[in-house]
């Protein structure tokens, strides 16, 4: 592997990129050997690696055959630029030792290292030399996608509903302001449902409206840009981002692979825990998912997993279920359960805000992993892969040498924020607070530039989530959130006592709900409209807080779940099978309600009942 590191810095395509940052290729590398005269590259035939010579040295033609030069060390940087095929034939003047650079691998690597591209055209502009390049024919301009069913009828609904929910919001009593934001919140809603727009656009339409009407002041209508919100994401992303790009989480996948035994439960365990242990000090999806995903990806092209394969899938199921499983399992791993457990009685609150709501959840969580694991095996099993090269990553670890200073900032970062959650109760330091200091110290400190915060901040998901928060706000500024709880409350009489009827109304309604509202407002519309159904049958609160909890989790469409969209619109939709992973969701979905069936026999041991 020195040999293969000292290769690639004599390319010119990799003059000026540190070594510690080219260690990241050695994973992707293969070593190649050509006979004297063999065909390396063919002009037209599709680009799908670079070859950089060891030993040995290659002969380049023109497609017209006029020779461009005799003796290069490397060939194929077509892959590095937008061209798709060889513009250059590359044949072996004697025996030729290389190493070969599949295009994907060399993409990837390169979307850190953008000046490289320019640096590959350049190469291969001196190479032609006047000689036109044997582009493809130009493509005849793609005809106008015609427009979907779907895509009518949702707009046709998107028009008609407002309307006739402010109709009806009127003939129910509600005030003009009230009927008005339940229109503009189901026009939103209707968006979403048909994916007609980017999913954080109609937040933002839904705002711009209440503004321009007048329907709620500024300080309402902006709330959640006004919120601990705003600064917590801005700090999270930031820090995932350095951990990203200063190698630091590679190095950590080198280590784990090195250390743990060499198979695919190991692997999906780590994120899968990883995430379980974020749960107890980080109270949001998307910041523990933000914390997971720079391992994910460094773990996809470590492992070399198929893209959209089966193994492939299954990391990034555990990955998800990481963030997700443990969100209804304790009182600080979801900011729903914090504000739904101040609804409850003082004594309640002072029982359940410890450990005791993990106690309660146990058989539940206990469940939810089993099924996770079970789910993982059935649709995302996989043909056993090819032994890691334990000796590889040993190398690429030593080669990698000491962390650098950005790999100290990252990780003093993460444990600063990570232990300043965790102790939360002893010094009262909020977590926003505690991830304003980590943005703050990333931008003094030089290694989080002004390109980092334009690029690596996503900002289109941040915007979704702030837009959603201010909307309820306003929905809860002029009571519609209490009002859908007292129009439904006298539904529940079927219920006579029952828990396994409760437990069916509250799946009912907080899946209802969850069709309009994000998890938050739904969750804790669903606990509004339940907590008194479940005092007069004689139901213990904390269950009722404890289901809603769970049953928010539930999702059938993308738009339902934040922590979803941010696996989208951080780029790695295309790394798993959709389809296999919405199979996986849709066995966690019936998992947690059978799960909450299996729990009652431990609430009635533990009295609850």
């Amino acid at each position: 592997m020195d040999s293969a590191l000292d290769c690639l810095r004599a390319s010119s395509l990799f003059q000026g990129v540190e070594p510690a940052r080219l260690v990241r290729l050695l994973g992707a590398v293969e070593p190649v050997e050509f006979a004297a005269g063999e065909l390396v590259a063919r002009a037209g035939e599709q680009a799908a690696a670079m070859v950089v010579c060891e030993t040995g040295r290659l002969r380049l033609v023109t497609p017209a055959g006029r020779e461009v030069e005799a003796a290069a060390n490397s060939c194929g940087e077509e892959v590095a630029t937008e061209l798709d095929r060889y513009v250059l034939t590359a044949t072996a003047v004697g025996r030729v030792v290389g190493w070969r650079i599949p295009r994907e691998s060399l993409q990837g690597f390169l979307q850190q290292q953008p000046r490289s591209v320019p640096r590959a055209v350049t190469l291969l502009a001196s190479r032609l030399a006047g000689e036109k390049l044997p582009l493809e024919p130009t493509a005849t301009p793609a005809e106008a996608t015609p427009i979907r069913v779907s895509e009518l009828v949702g707009w046709g609904l998107a028009v008609a509903l407002p309307p006739l929910v402010y109709w009806v919001g009127l003939r129910t009593e509600w005030t003009v302001q009230a009927a008005m934001t339940a229109a503009i919140c189901t026009a939103m809603m209707v968006l979403w449902v048909f994916s007609l727009l980017d999913e954080f656009v109609p937040p933002l339409v839904a705002m711009v409206a209440t503004l321009f009407i007048g329907l709620a002041p500024p300080a309402v209508a902006l709330a959640g840009f006004s919120s601990p919100g705003l600064i917590t994401l801005l700090g999270v992303f930031a820090l995932a981002s350095i951990i990203t790009t200063s190698g630091l989480s590679y190095r950590l996948m080198l280590w784990v692979l090195l250390h743990l035994p060499d198979r695919p439960m190991f692997h999906q365990g780590v994120l899968l825990c990883g995430g379980y242990l974020l749960s107890p000090i980080t109270p949001s999806g998307n910041n523990r998912l933000s914390l997971l995903l720079p391992m994910y990806r460094d773990m996809l092209d470590g492992l070399k997993l198929v893209r959209r394969g089966a193994a492939a899938t299954a990391l990034m199921a555990a990955t998800f279920s990481g963030a997700m499983l443990m969100s209804p399992m304790l009182s600080t791993s979801k900011s729903a359960n914090i504000a739904a457990i101040s609804l409850l009685p003082e004594q309640i609150q002072e029982e359940f805000i410890g450990l005791f709501w993990l106690v309660a959840a146990a058989v539940a969580a206990i469940g939810l992993t089993l099924f996770h694991a079970l789910a993982s095996a059935w649709l995302c099993s996989a043909p056993q892969a090819q032994p890691l090269p334990v000796a590889r990553i040993a190398q690429q670890l030593r080669l990698l040498g000491r962390p650098t200073p950005s790999e100290w900032l990252a990780a003093a970062g993460f444990m600063f924020f990570l232990v300043g959650a965790a102790t939360y109760s002893w010094h009262q330091v909020p977590p926003s607070w505690l991830a304003g200091c980590v943005l703050v110290g990333l931008l003094l400190s030089g290694q989080f530039s002004k390109q980092d915060f334009r690029r690596h901040i996503d900002w289109p998901m941040l915007f979704f989530l702030l837009g959603v928060d201010s909307i309820t706000r306003v929905m809860d500024y002029h009571g519609l959130q209490a009002g859908l709880a007292r129009a439904i409350a006298g539904w529940f009489q079927f219920i006579d006592g029952r828990i396994e009827l409760f437990i069916l109304a509250a799946l009912l309604t907080t899946v209802t709900i969850r069709l309009a509202l994000p998890v938050t407002a739904g969750m804790l519309v669903s606990v509004v409209i339940l907590l008194p159904v479940a005092e007069a049958h004689g139901i213990h609160p904390w269950i009722c807080v404890f289901l809603t909890a769970m049953f928010s989790d539930i999702w059938f469409l993308p738009y339902q779940s934040s922590v979803y969209l941010q696996v989208l619109s951080q780029g790695c939709g295309d790394t798993y099978d959709q389809r296999r992973f919405f199979l996986h969701n849709a066995w966690m979905n019936l998992a947690r309600v059978v799960v909450a069936y299996a729990s009652i026999p431990w609430w009635y041991w533990l009295g609850l009942l």
